[in-house]
């Protein structure tokens, strides 16, 4: 699967082309509806939400996480304020004194403001995604929301998205940053898979398979190779390959440009 034909994996917000994310959001596409009163860069909403960990009230956990050494738990969350009376009260929709709402959508479980994204909740995932929601499925292999027209068509890795990004190492399944679903599966970061092609790299960090579509560049490869003037004494010298694309071995005549797959072509081997 051609990673420059990925079709987005889950679901997606109207500012950032990503493959599937969490409920969090940054500002750069605050409701511009009138009286949206105090809102942080993250979320647009009018209530702050009462930390159990440390009793105080904040916009939102990210607000909260950015100024303690340690994470709110948002899910366990009890009590809010509302930003336009001051009224504490229970989690909610609307305030129970002036009535106003405190966002667009609602979640009870994950204690979720926030403007109308066509947001759903995922109890296999266990957040909120940014829909529409019956563009998504829950693949139970990859522990992910996908888009359906993903659905028999990526291979499936295990909680791949309940692990860290291969490149940067943050941990994926609640990551703020889009990603991407390359053809061997191992999702990471779509801007740290840019960066890694810009930096000459094309095989996976986990299991060194080619990212992409390596065809047009491996018909590069035969003609390179066949023009190469090998001595005598090498013409007949032939070496044992593992290729890292279709993980066969094979016996291949040596050549200083590159050593082929006899099994599928490709030119991502190893010598061993």
């Amino acid at each position: 699967m051609d990673i420059g034909q990925e079709i987005n994996n889950s679901p997606q917000s109207d500012d950032v082309q990503e493959d599937f994310k969490d409920e969090s959001v940054t500002n750069e596409t605050k409701s511009t509806t009138p009286d949206t009163g105090k809102t942080c860069e993250h979320y647009t909403r009018l209530c702050r939400l009462k930390a159990v960990c440390c009793g105080k009230f904040y916009a939102c956990r990210f607000c909260h996480d950015e100024n303690n050494m340690h994470e709110m738990n948002r899910y366990i969350v009890e009590q809010i304020q509302c930003i336009k009376c001051d009224t504490e009260q229970e989690v909610r929709s609307n305030c129970c004194n002036c009535g106003v709402k405190f966002g667009e959508y609602f979640c009870s479980k994950c204690r979720l403001f926030d403007r109308d994204r066509q947001q759903f909740h995922c109890d296999k995932c266990g957040l909120c995604r940014v829909g529409p929601k019956e563009k998504f499925y829950h693949c139970d292999t990859c522990n992910a929301c996908l888009m359906k027209e993903l659905k028999g068509k990526h291979k499936c890795v295990v909680n791949a998205a309940k692990s860290s990004c291969p490149i940067c190492l943050e941990y994926l399944h609640t990551s703020r940053t889009g990603l991407q679903i390359p053809r061997c599966g191992h999702m990471m970061h779509l801007k740290c898979l840019e960066d890694y092609f810009k930096s000459g790299n094309f095989t996976c960090p986990l299991c060194k398979e080619s990212l992409l579509d390596m065809s047009k560049f491996w018909d590069r490869m035969d003609e390179a190779c066949a023009s190469v003037e090998m001595p005598e004494e090498l013409r007949s010298m032939k070496v044992e390959i593992l290729c890292q694309d279709c993980h066969k071995e094979c016996e291949q005549l040596f050549n200083t440009e590159g050593l082929k797959c006899i099994h599928c072509g490709s030119y991502n081997t190893v010598r061993i």
